[in-house]
């Protein structure tokens, strides 16, 4: 089917994805964090305890950084900003971790400015190996070059109303608002997610909030299943909620992905994703889903950004679907 190729390719294609130390801002104070990337060890403004009022990471690659190894802690009120990889990192690779985000303001995460490399995540949670979890509430999000919110690997959270705002459109990324990945758990509820749209090459859309699973994207990947995705407002993301467990043969899973997407708004008044796929042209749709037995119901989906085209300029669809999932009928 080419919406499951087109899923899979454009998903690919964005997914290209002791104690307390403080330091009061800048790179002077940026401590490394044994946190690997691009063949760096990260560095971070805060490792481990509690985060509240402003923490200017300026010159690191981090704000805050958790893991098992050093003091808990939790982010409450707190006003992060400058890092060029990380606002928030909680690594749950090595044991148990449990972090709140919480009420805070995460922003101006990447380089200056903003550009295509793959980094600069608001907040950012994984645990391959170990689990980690928390709640990531009430926060103010904008700025990042990559990703809001992301959830990957054996992570269990409650996200609830944040506010997250993507650049969008723009054409030097594909942004996420919300990335749930790899076996990630939890709710996703009450959040206002906006502006992840792209413009460019390289057969891509940006996702407000994006589920992602399967060994499509690598060997042994978790499928991410039983999500509840409900009451949140989605406006002017090339894809609204987009559902993408995919096998590795570039298919819907047979097993039950039991993913539920229900009272959402979701609007996009803009075609803005319009090249860079092989039939050439782009891709936005409301719901998208790639999945067995995901239940989508009653969600407001409006806007000439979903309105059914088979190409054109786009293609685009409000809901966008194989038959195994339940309930399509009821999304208007």
């Amino acid at each position: 089917m080419r919406r499951i190729s087109l899923l899979a390719t454009a998903v690919a294609a964005m997914m290209a994805t002791g104690g307390l130390l403080p330091s009061t801002s800048g790179a002077a104070g940026c401590m490394p964090t044994g946190f690997i990337r691009d063949g760096m060890d990260l560095t971070a403004a805060q490792i481990g305890g509690n985060v509240t009022g402003t923490l200017d990471a300026t010159g690191c690659n981090i704000g805050v950084y958790y893991d098992n190894a050093h003091l808990p802690g939790n982010v409450t009120g707190a006003n992060i900003f400058g890092a060029n990889y990380y606002g928030v990192v909680v690594n749950g690779d090595a044991g148990s971790m449990t972090v709140n985000v919480t009420n805070s303001q995460i922003h101006d995460i990447g380089e200056h400015p903003l550009n295509g490399t793959q980094h600069g995540n608001a907040i950012y949670y994984r645990a391959f190996g170990g689990t980690a979890s928390g709640t990531i509430s009430g926060n103010a999000i904008w700025t990042y070059q990559k990703n809001g919110i992301t959830l990957n690997g054996a992570v269990s959270a409650t996200v609830s109303d944040n506010t997250v705002a993507g650049e969008g459109p723009v054409d030097y990324i594909a942004q996420n608002g919300i990335q749930l990945g790899y076996g990630a758990a939890g709710s996703v509820t009450g959040n206002i997610v906006t502006g992840n749209a792209y413009t460019g090459l390289n057969s891509a859309s940006s996702g407000g909030i994006l589920v992602v699973g399967g060994s499509f994207f690598g060997p042994d990947l978790a499928y991410t299943t039983n999500l509840d995705i409900e009451r949140n407002v989605l406006a002017g993301n090339d894809v609204g909620v987009w559902l993408a467990n995919i096998n590795g043969a570039g298919q819907a899973p047979s097993t039950n992905t039991n993913n539920t997407v229900k009272f959402n708004r979701i609007v996009n008044n803009a075609i803005t994703n319009i090249t860079g796929f092989s039939f050439g042209c782009g891709y936005q749709a409301g719901i998208a889903d790639v999945g067995h037995k995901d239940l989508l119901v009653n969600n407001d989906i409006s806007g000439m950004g979903y309105a059914n085209q088979d190409c054109g300029t786009a293609f685009l669809r409000r809901v966008d679907t194989d038959s195994s999932a339940r309930g399509v009928p009821s999304n208007k």
